[in-house]
């Protein structure tokens, strides 16, 4: 029985190729693809008609975006690992599996929120004003920056990118903290690093890395309450979900100096307005969204995406299933048979 693929319009560069480049598309051999016909913000049951399987980056799912369940896909695969624009529920009623990428995101993500610290540490955001002003008379006076050794980090959420942060922080001569209620501390000793709570955590470190999923429960866990806790020499990195932080009582922070600084790749509203303070303070860097955007993310998360369609096209069950209570689902089950070997 045939089995059909398609890909979200915004993984097209719109010439034939791939807006994220090399996406390991070899990887779905010899399955048929092409793109979805309808773009959009969410899935609607027109534009997955006549899918199997759907790899997809920036699209939602809300209630109403699928049909029947013979009528919708056996999977939708994203391309990363948030799915806070995802209703799961919907997803369960149409039979319709979510898959994620953290295999083929952690160690870019990782990557990048290093980056993210040590660029912020350095104030290379400022620097960079001062070189490109020639402002060279202001680059010892404006332009002095933290080290890394010697200080304290944690991480708000100890996953398998908090988990690869810290192998990546090894070099570095820090004390290492994380906050993550779902660890044990016997999952954070091969990476010494203490479990803390997260007041303990925010009083204690000089860095504080956000890697957590936007949930309910993490929605505006930094507000002013808690970034009070923090120290006047501390920095707040956020690469994760924009609205886990509190996005006006952290330009309150930052204005008054209750913390130092702050690293920026997301924001509650994306993209956010033009007058947004945090854009232009000096004490910020930011980036739109996009930090751990390079060929090594593209090609991991193209390979476990299409991996995952792979393994279901023949009737396995893939890996990193978000609503695994679908799985025993008739919706699901009855469409899984057709394609098992």
């Amino acid at each position: 029985m045939d089995f059909h693929v398609g890909l979200s319009a915004d993984l097209s560069d719109n010439a034939g190729g791939f807006s994220w480049g090399e996406i390991a598309i070899e990887t779905l051999a010899p399955l048929p693809w092409s793109f979805l016909n309808h773009p959009g913000k969410n899935f609607t049951p027109e534009s997955v008609a006549g899918y199997d399987a759907i790899a997809f980056a920036g699209p939602g799912v809300i209630p109403g975006s699928f049909g029947t369940p013979e009528e919708s896909p056996l999977i939708i695969a994203r391309f990363g690992v948030g799915y806070d624009n995802i209703d799961l529920a919907e997803c369960t009623r149409a039979g319709v599996a979510l898959t994620i990428t953290p295999d083929g995101s952690k160690k870019p993500v990782a990557t990048a929120a290093l980056t993210m610290t040590l660029a912020t540490m350095h104030r290379l955001g400022a620097k960079e004003k001062l070189a490109h002003s020639n402002a060279w008379d202001q680059r010892l006076s404006d332009g002095l920056g933290q080290g890394l050794n010697g200080k304290t980090v944690g991480t708000i959420g100890f996953g398998n990118i908090g988990s690869e942060f810290f192998r990546l922080l090894s070099p570095f001569d820090c004390t290492r903290l994380s906050f993550d209620p779902w660890k044990t501390q016997a999952e954070a000793d091969p990476h010494h690093v203490t479990l803390v709570d997260l007041d303990e955590l925010l009083m204690r470190c000089d860095v504080i890395v956000v890697l957590a999923t936007l949930t309910p429960e993490t929605h505006h866990l930094i507000n002013a309450e808690k970034l009070a806790l923090m120290k006047p020499s501390s920095v707040l990195i956020n690469i994760s979900r924009g609205p886990i932080v509190d996005e006006q009582a952290l330009i309150a922070a930052l204005h008054n100096g209750v913390i130092r600084g702050a690293g920026l790749d997301v924001f509650e509203t994306e993209p956010p307005a033009a007058d947004n303070p945090l854009l232009s303070m000096n004490n910020v860097l930011v980036t739109p969204h996009n930090i751990a955007w390079t060929d090594e993310l593209a090609l991991g998360m193209g390979r476990s995406a299409f991996s995952a369609i792979k393994a279901i096209s023949v009737g396995q069950i893939p890996q990193f299933v978000v609503n695994r209570d679908v799985l025993e689902t008739p919706q699901f089950t009855s469409k899984l048979s057709k394609f098992a070997k």
